[in-house]
């Protein structure tokens, strides 16, 4: 009868041993292993953030001249020109790639972090080609002056209207990447990241490099 006792009375402290061991194992871990930042590959999946599309419109004008060479001269006759009035309409986006995105100061107890992120950047920018009634470009006016009239030429008129597009497409870049909108499209991006991260427990702040 002693020697159950003995044994029960054994067996029960092993069990609290194991007990408190595994307990002080348990709190070891979780020292070792504090909780880590959401990972930023949740981020890089989303590719490239948009978060400003811009409209644009705008009028330009260009004059495409024309002149002939004189032979064995280095002079020429000018002909006169092609003159282009072109309505622009495109638009474009800028975006953030969280593909380059990390993570710095970085405190799991306080649940804080500071996301670094790319400066946003056009993404897309075009002339739209729709018809004019869609909201579309169109030539509004396309004369020309000097001789060129009495001498045409498809070729003239063909440099001057490409000579336009890519203008208006350059210029629509321009517009998408002056301050205000790239401010706009940072200030966009962090309500929406900022959102995401404290939906999981996160208080972030943001720093662009």
């Amino acid at each position: 009868m002693n020697a159950s006792r003995l044994q029960i009375a054994l067996a029960a402290a092993a069990a609290l041993a194991a007990g408190v061991v595994g307990t002080w194992l348990m709190f070891k871990k979780y020292e070792r292993e504090p909780e880590a930042a959401p990972p930023v590959v949740s981020l890089e999946k989303m590719g490239h953030l948009v978060s400003v599309k811009l409209n644009y419109a705008d009028v330009i004008e260009f004059s495409q001249p024309r002149a002939v060479d004189i032979p064995w001269s280095q002079r020429e006759v000018r002909l006169g020109g092609t003159k282009v009035l072109f309505v622009a309409r495109g638009d474009c986006t800028v975006a953030t790639d969280l593909r380059q995105a990390r993570y710095a100061d970085v405190d799991p107890q306080r649940r804080t972090l500071t996301v670094v992120l790319p400066q946003p950047a056009p993404l897309q920018a075009r002339i739209i080609h729709a018809p004019r009634e869609q909201g579309g470009s169109f030539f509004y006016a396309i004369t020309e002056h000097g001789l060129q009239p009495f001498i045409p030429s498809a070729g003239s008129r063909t440099r001057a209207m490409n000579t336009v597009l890519a203008a208006a497409q350059r210029k629509v870049g321009q517009a998408c990447s002056e301050g205000a909108v790239i401010a706009s499209a940072r200030n966009n991006a962090e309500s929406v990241l900022g959102a995401t991260l404290a939906a999981t427990g996160w208080t972030p702040a943001f720093r662009w490099r």
